[in-house]
């Protein structure tokens, strides 16, 4: 099956082994069930701020919290497993748990290639989005709950009414306008009128107790009293008149000689009223208004059953304050929710999902209006991990809320802004062409251009590389305007980044070569497809070949020999140039353990180039074990070399890494002397063997070039500090003669021969030393190509 097939096979697995299950313990021992299966790992976890939640791989009680805690955070970037060993480790974020992180973990010799990582990326997603799904409907449950408790009180009112049956009718009616989400004031309005036809009063009034102040209580609905009354009481403090009292008291008050009450309502006595009776309404047990009645009716007294009558019609604007509530309350959840859906919790911005469905809007839009043009602008922070890593994630996010904060405000209102993950940020322009478009790119460069005050007084210094693509279109584009733009962010990136670039569909088709070669490189990785050269090294003292370099070719099935600078560094990018570098250490070890059993070649030397990659691999070390115990090759044959660029960046690092080396008995080589940062100080600190003087500054040596005397500098540093010495690049007798009588012998270049397949080597290394015989017979001293008499063709 396609890896791309099988990825979405496995992320359409997932989804649906844990949409319908009950909990969020069992949707994520399920995913990290599902994601260690998949791609076929010892240990799996998720682990939100310094907690483990769930693990897989580790006997009850044995999980090593602190180390799981440690990798998810990037204190540490492996797991010892029992039985496996040192275990190579993913990590993807898990949006689901806030801040938190999916951990998987397998042996070394299995490291994680970008397709698994970006399936495991996607996992995460799944996994996220049935945890936010399963608190969506845990949270409605509970509504649902609550709701069903208030039905089940408003069930016993109801019960203890049954006898009234004309009191039941009405109030009947009255739940139906509630069950059927009438607004509130409606129903309010219904429940007072009821109770004024029901109990024949005069005047009937609903306060309920400001939620702003709840010092006071407001008139919600009224009947019977006049404009003017009521406009001049709408608002009073709460304890004044009967229904005052029944909310401070929380129960019913009545009274048959109004104009006597302590705390009248201002007005009422006047109106003349004579009698009021006054039932709180509660939520929760607690008093939050009152329903009041009173009449102009001489000696009117209130039956119990009045009484009760009235309490029945508390209560159902008790229920329908519930009800509205808990209505509201499932309103905002599910509101809230689907923001956090489809917003960035971080920054409070659109996210990827949202983006994408205005992105094809957009294209509605544009194809609805004769093709107005609209943009997108794909924008990367540069060196973010820089300072995610050397400050710590704290300051990492302040700064990616900073950076979305100063690109809002250098855009327009109606420009959406959204992140769509990590240091990536998007941008819709509509109705703005290519000019407009360069303009705002423009604008957000400047703005990230300034200092970033972050927390802990951090001050910060970021760029932003940006990929621009303006188009007319429908909405079925949106992933592919966004993967155009990522391509030209890219090539931005490419190009010195802090800057834009407007996407050409050439990138597209390089884009696409690119996929193409990376997918045929993982085959040859898997399947091999790789064999390795021999350029020799001659020590001109002897005419002998002392040492070879060893050299990775891939025989394509296709097309034959593909050059090294075509696929190099394609694998650095993918890190597959770990298990090609160790395909190349085990065969060189194991073919120049072979040669070394014949006597012409028996105290032959093999040097392996040491990537930037490998290097900074943990198994690095056991790998060279490995290649000299597997391959019998003494350790002193065997010569690692590693670019002057890698040592400089760090060189305490470096320092521990070559003696952790060193101490097998390899001897280690700086290859390309010269061109880097050249320096005593990091020389003097490195245990190496031998300086390798580039190319470059051996072509400059006959013409008596400045780079021919960096060649003599180099060589003077060499032997101050008694290192050995090889001279690559030498194609003329001229820069072999110059550099003999410099004390440089040992000689590499095409003058000598190229590199060539191991079943040639030894009979190449047989004709240098015969040229050199030939050569000194004519008072040469170089094993050149050319005599006196003739020209000596050597083997390619």
């Amino acid at each position: 099956m396609p890896r791309n097939h099988w990825s979405t096979q496995q992320l359409t697995e997932l989804l649906t082994a844990v949409v319908d299950l009950p909990d969020r313990a069992t949707i994520v021992q399920r995913s990290l069930e599902h994601m260690a299966e998949s791609l076929e790992c010892e240990v799996a976890a998720l682990v939100d701020d310094g907690i483990v939640l769930h693990s897989l791989g580790y006997p009850a009680g044995a999980t090593p919290v602190a180390l799981l805690v440690d990798v998810a955070e990037g204190r540490a970037t492996t797991l010892e497993c029992e039985g496996v060993g040192d275990c190579t480790v993913a990590l993807a974020e898990c949006a689901g748990v806030g801040g938190g992180s999916v951990l998987l973990a397998r042996s070394e010799s299995l490291p994680f290639v970008q397709e698994e990582r970006a399936l495991l990326r996607g996992m995460a997603q799944v996994l996220s989005l049935a945890l936010q799904g399963r608190r969506l409907v845990d949270e409605e449950r509970g509504h649902r709950r609550l709701s069903d408790a208030h039905a089940a009180d408003n069930a016993k009112l109801l019960a203890s009414l049954r006898e009234r049956q004309e009191l039941l009718e009405r109030l009947s009616r009255i739940q139906r306008s509630i069950s059927s989400r009438q607004p509130l004031n409606d129903v309010l309005d219904a429940i007072v009128a009821g109770a004024a036809e029901l109990l024949g009063e005069d005047i009937v009034g609903l306060r309920l107790v400001d939620t702003v102040d709840p010092r006071y209580m407001l008139m919600v609905s009224s009947i019977g009293v006049p404009e003017e009354l009521a406009l001049a009481t709408a608002r009073q403090p709460v304890g004044q008149g009967v229904g005052g009292r029944a909310i401070v008291e929380n129960t019913l008050v009545l009274t048959s000689h109004y104009p006597s009450v302590e705390q009248p309502l201002p007005g009422f006595a006047a109106d003349g009223i004579l009698a009021a009776m006054a039932c709180p309404v509660r939520q929760g047990g607690e008093a939050v208004g009152s329903l009041v009645v009173a009449t102009r009716r001489p000696h009117r007294t209130y039956s119990a059953t009045e009484q009760e009558a009235l309490t029945a019609f508390a209560e159902h604007v008790s229920l329908a304050l519930n009800d509205a509530q808990s209505v509201q309350a499932l309103h905002r959840a599910v509101d809230e929710a689907t923001r956090q859906s489809l917003h960035d919790s971080l920054t409070g911005l659109p996210n990827r999902a949202l983006f994408l469905d205005r992105l094809a809007h957009a294209g509605e839009r544009s194809a609805r209006q004769d093709g107005a043009p609209y943009t997108l602008l794909f924008i990367d922070v540069d060196d973010f991990k820089v300072v995610n890593d050397s400050l710590g994630h704290l300051v990492g996010d302040r700064l990616l809320t900073a950076v979305a904060e100063r690109v809002q405000a250098s855009l327009r209102t109606q420009d959406t802004v959204a992140r769509l993950g990590g240091d990536e940020f998007a941008v819709l322009l509509e109705d703005s062409d290519v000019p407009d478009a360069t303009a705002a790119a423009e604008r957000v460069l400047e703005a990230l251009a300034g200092p970033f005050d972050l927390p802990g007084r951090q001050t910060v210094h970021v760029s932003a590389s940006i990929g621009l693509v303006t188009t007319r279109g429908s909405r079925d584009q949106a992933e592919e305007l966004l993967r155009d733009a990522d391509v030209a962010m890219y090539r931005a990136k490419a190009e010195g980044k802090h800057r834009y670039v407007v996407f050409e569909p050439a990138m597209r088709d390089r884009l696409q070569r690119r996929t193409e070669l990376e997918s045929e490189l993982r085959r040859a990785v898997a399947e091999e497809q790789f064999t390795v050269h021999y350029q020799p090294v001659l020590d001109a003292r002897t005419g002998t070949v002392m040492s070879t370099e060893a050299l990775l070719r891939w025989e394509h099935p296709r097309r034959g020999l593909v050059s090294p600078a075509e696929f190099v560094p394609l694998a650095e990018d993918t890190g597959l140039i770990v298990a090609m570098g160790r395909f190349v250490l085990r065969e060189a070890c194991r073919q120049t353990a072979e040669w070394r059993g014949s006597p012409a070649l028996a105290d032959l030397t093999v040097s392996v180039n040491l990537s930037p990659r490998q290097l900074q691999e943990p198994g690095l070390l056991e790998d060279v074990r490995q290649a000299l115990a597997d391959s019998g090759l003494p350790p002193c044959a065997l010569v690692l070399e590693i670019t002057e660029n890698l040592l400089v960046r760090d060189v305490e690092q470096a320092a521990h890494r070559l003696d952790s080396l060193k101490s097998l008995g390899v001897r280690l080589a700086v290859d390309d002397f010269g061109t880097g940062y050249s320096s005593l100080s990091y020389l003097s600190r490195l245990p190496v063997d031998i300086l390798k003087v580039d190319k470059a500054f051996v072509a400059g040596i006959a013409r008596e070039e400045s780079a021919g005397k960096l060649a003599w500098a180099v060589l003077a540093l060499a032997e101050s500090l008694g290192l050995e010495t090889v001279a690559e690049g030498v194609e003329t007798p001229e820069q072999a003669e110059a550099l003999i009588a410099q004390g440089c012998t040992r000689l590499q270049g095409f003058l000598f021969s190229r590199p060539v397949p191991a079943s040639v080597l030894p009979g190449t290394a047989a004709a240098l030393r015969d040229r050199l015989s030939m050569a000194a017979s004519a008072r040469r001293v170089v094993p050149g190509m050319r005599t006196p008499e003739r020209e000596i063709a050597l083997p390619t």
